[in-house]
C-alpha cells in the first residue's frame, strides 16, 4: 500500500508541474523519434535487401581480377548451363552511369528476362533502343514514356579541361513501378546487347546468374570451380552475410553517434528536470520532515521518472510512425537508402516493432534516472531545515 501512496505522490507532482513536465517529454521524444525512425527504416530495408536477394539467383560467377570481381566471357553461361543441376545461367551486364548528373545502375539482361519484370514495369519491356528507368530517375529528369533520353560513358575527347561523352539516344518504353522495389527507383534497364556495347565490354559481361535445382548448390559450385581456377564463385548465403554485415556496420555507427546524444542530452534533462532547484530542494525538505524516508523519496523519483519514460516513448513512437509512414522518412531515410532525394519517389520500406518501443522507453528511463537520481538523493540526505532554508 505504501509503495501505491508512493506512486500517487509522483504522479501527483507530474500533474503539478505539468509545464515542466511536458518540456521534459518533448526533449526527449526530439532524442527519440530520430532514434526509432531510423531503425525502422534500417530494418525495413534490411528485411527488403534480404528478400531481394533470397528471390535471386543461387550462384553468381565472376572471373577474379586482383580478388575483386572482373568480367566475364558471356559465353560461358551457355557451358554453365549444361552442368548437372543448373536451370539456368543468365548473363548480366550491371554498372554505375551518371544520367544528366544524377547517379543511376544500368541493369542489362537479355531479351528473355524481361518478361518475369513485366508485372513491376508501367509500359512495355525495353526494345532495341529502348529502356525502362526507375521513378525516381523518370521524375527527376522529367521523363515519361515516349520521352528521349541521351547516355554516354565513353570520353573520346578533352577541350580546354571539358570531357566530350559519346552518347546515343535511347527511347523510354517504360517506368518502373513506384511499388516494385527501392532499387530500381534509379535503375536503367536495357537489353543486354545494348548494355555491352556501351560499356565496350566485346564478348564480356559482368556476370552470370547462376540458377539451380534445391540441394545442388554446393555440387554445382565445385563443378564450376573445376572449369577454371580463376572462377569467382559466390552462393547466395554468401550474398546475405555480406548484406547482413553491412546494415550491421552502418546500424553501428549509428548507434555509436547517438550514443553521443544520449549523454549531451543527459545534463539537458538534469536542467530540465528541476531537481537540485530550490523548490524542489523545499518539497523533499517538507517530505523529510514528515517522517518520509530518503529511499522513499528515491522510490517517488524513480515512479516520477518511470511515467515521463512512458508517456515521451509512447509518444515519441506515434511520431516515429507518422513521420515514416504518412511523411515517407523525409530525409531520414538517405542515411540507410544512399543516393535517394530527401522526399522519396517510392515508399521507403519500415518496419516497426514492439522491441523499438521497449528500447525508447529504455533509453528515456536510463536518461531521467541519471540526470535526476543523484541530485534526489543529494537533496534527500541532508536535514530537513538545512533543505527548506
Amino acid at each position: 500500500m505504501i509503495h501505491l501512496n508512493i506512486f500517487y505522490a509522483a504522479a501527483g507532482n507530474i500533474a503539478r508541474h505539468n509545464l515542466k513536465s511536458m518540456i521534459v517529454v518533448l526533449c526527449l521524444s526530439a532524442i527519440l523519434v530520430p532514434f526509432i525512425s531510423a531503425l525502422s527504416i534500417s530494418e525495413g530495408t534490411k528485411k527488403q535487401s534480404m528478400i531481394s536477394v533470397e528471390q535471386g539467383a543461387d550462384i553468381y560467377l565472376t572471373m577474379d581480377m586482383y580478388g575483386r570481381n572482373g568480367m566475364i566471357p558471356a559465353a560461358l553461361s551457355g557451358e554453365i548451363e549444361k552442368i548437372d543441376g543448373v536451370t539456368e545461367a543468365v548473363p548480366r551486364v550491371i554498372g554505375r552511369i551518371y544520367v544528366e548528373g544524377r547517379l543511376a545502375v544500368l541493369l542489362g539482361l537479355p531479351e528473355k528476362r524481361f518478361a518475369s519484370a513485366a508485372g513491376f514495369i508501367d509500359g512495355p519491356p525495353p526494345v532495341r533502343d529502348g529502356i525502362v528507368i526507375g521513378k525516381g530517375l523518370a521524375e527527376s529528369l522529367g521523363l515519361r514514356t515516349g520521352s528521349d533520353l541521351s547516355i554516354g560513358v565513353r570520353i573520346f575527347a578533352i577541350l580546354e579541361h571539358v570531357p566530350y561523352i559519346q552518347k546515343k539516344v535511347y527511347t523510354v518504353s517504360g517506368i518502373f513501378d513506384a511499388e516494385s522495389s527501392i532499387w530500381t527507383s534509379s535503375l536503367i534497364l536495357m537489353d543486354i546487347e545494348e548494355a555491352i556495347a556501351m560499356f565496350e565490354m566485346e564478348g564480356f559481361v559482368s556476370d552470370i546468374a547462376v540458377y539451380v535445382q534445391p540441394g545442388h548448390t554446393q555440387q554445382v559450385v565445385e563443378s564450376i570451380q573445376k572449369m577454371n581456377s580463376f572462377f569467382r564463385v559466390q552462393t547466395k548465403g554468401t550474398a546475405m552475410t555480406y548484406m547482413e554485415r553491412g546494415f550491421n556496420t552502418k546500424n553501428g555507427v549509428f548507434a555509436s553517434l547517438y550514443t553521443l546524444a544520449f549523454a549531451v542530452a543527459i545534463p539537458l534533462v538534469l536542467m530540465l528536470s528541476g531537481f537540485g532547484l530550490s523548490e524542489r530542494r523545499k518539497e523533499v525538505g517538507i517530505l523529510k520532515a514528515t517522517g518520509w524516508h530518503t529511499h522513499e523519496v528515491l522510490e517517488m523519483v524513480f515512479y516520477e521518472n518511470l511515467v515521463l519514460s512512458l508517456i515521451a516513448a509512447s509518444f515519441s513512437y506515434v511520431l516515429s510512425f507518422i513521420w515514416v509512414r504518412l511523411l515517407n522518412g523525409a530525409f531520414i531515410s538517405r542515411i540507410f537508402i544512399p543516393g535517394i532525394e530527401s522526399m522519396s519517389s517510392f515508399p521507403v520500406p519500415a518496419e516497426f516493432s514492439g522491441m523499438q518501443l521497449f528500447l525508447s522507453f529504455f533509453v528515456s528511463l536510463v536518461l531521467t534516472m541519471s540526470g535526476s537520481i543523484y541530485p534526489a538523493w543529494r537533496t534527500a540526505v541532508i536535514p530537513p531545515a538545512e533543505a527548506v532554508r
